[in-house]
């Protein structure tokens, strides 16, 4: 009997092993196929004044070029965006060389290379760096032999004058900021164990004064929060005493509303570590932090 039922449990078990020994979980899957990805197009070109693609030998020189001849126009060409979407930088960069255009610069050929903006023509460098300011961008090339003691030296000689144009894909600018110009955070410890408030999204106005100091005014507009009611409209002005730099925060509530209180700090404990930041760290806890990009590139380079 004991046997039977030893048997038994085994068929017993065996069979639970077959319904249940594989384990499933809930599954779905889902697809998408049959999408189309695309470079963005790249279509910039440099045309001359033909409307074809600029060429070697285009420049119209010749044995023109003679001592004491009024500019001419020797070439004119169009950069051209057409369906470029994705934003450029255009470089032109014009190299004279040769016999007639030595390194030295003693040539007495001056190349005058143009660009018209806002529909009038302004000379701009050999070697000029821009991003368009609009689908088409024009330019002529003029050149002139101004009377020189030196130009007998130069008879007969010849050059070469190497146009060339480079466009390059760029990241998109950033949109500048203000002015008016706004913090973000902005948080005020004035004492050890005082409150510590915080406000955001004030007007920051910053100058140089009179004295060459440099100044900060932040307005709390039509705020009523707790940083407003009891710290106030305030400004930090620079000024120089007994050979150093501080930094004195004046508000108009509160605490540091007159001469007799004075909160100030040497420039040595102002942090600017942090991009963007600017911690005015007066020491024993006590500190003012303004967050603005504006004012923070405004104070680092100034």
């Amino acid at each position: 009997m004991k046997k039977k039922l030893t048997l038994g449990s085994l068929a017993m078990l065996l069979i639970a092993v077959a319904i249940f020994g594989t384990v499933a979980y809930f599954s779905k899957s889902f697809t998408s196929t049959g999408n189309t990805a695309q470079a963005a197009k790249f279509n910039v070109n440099t045309v001359n004044a033909q409307g074809e693609t600029i060429g070697d030998g285009q420049f119209a020189l010749g044995e023109k070029l003679l001592p004491g001849m009024e500019p001419i126009k020797v070439y004119e060409f169009q950069i051209q965006k057409n369906d470029t979407k994705i934003p450029v930088e255009y470089k032109v960069d014009l190299i004279p060389s040769g016999d007639l255009f030595p390194a030295n610069g003693s040539s007495p050929i001056e190349l005058n290379l143009q660009r018209k903006v806002d529909g009038k023509w302004e000379a701009i460098n050999h070697e000029s760096t821009f991003r368009p300011a609009s689908d088409n961008e024009d330019f002529r090339i003029f050149a002139s032999w101004p009377h020189g003691s030196n130009d007998i030296e130069f008879q007969g000689k010849t050059g070469n004058i190497k146009l060339e144009v480079v466009a390059t894909q760029v990241d998109e600018e950033e949109e500048e900021e203000g002015p008016p110009y706004f913090t973000g955070e902005v948080v005020f410890k004035a004492t050890p164990n005082g409150s510590t408030r915080t406000t955001n999204n004030k007007e920051v106005n910053f100058y140089t004064n009179s004295n060459g100091n440099k100044v900060i005014e932040v307005s709390m507009g039509d705020g009523s929060g707790d940083f407003e009611n009891k710290v106030g409209n305030f400004t930090i002005t620079e000024s120089i005493s007994g050979g150093e730099t501080w930094y004195r925060v004046v508000t108009a509530k509160e605490y540091y509303a007159n001469d007799k209180q004075v909160w100030r700090l040497t420039e040595d404990r102002v942090d600017t570590s942090q991009q963007g930041v600017i911690h005015f760290n007066k020491g024993n806890n006590t500190y003012l932090k303004i967050e603005s990009s504006a004012l923070y590139n405004w104070f680092v380079n100034n």
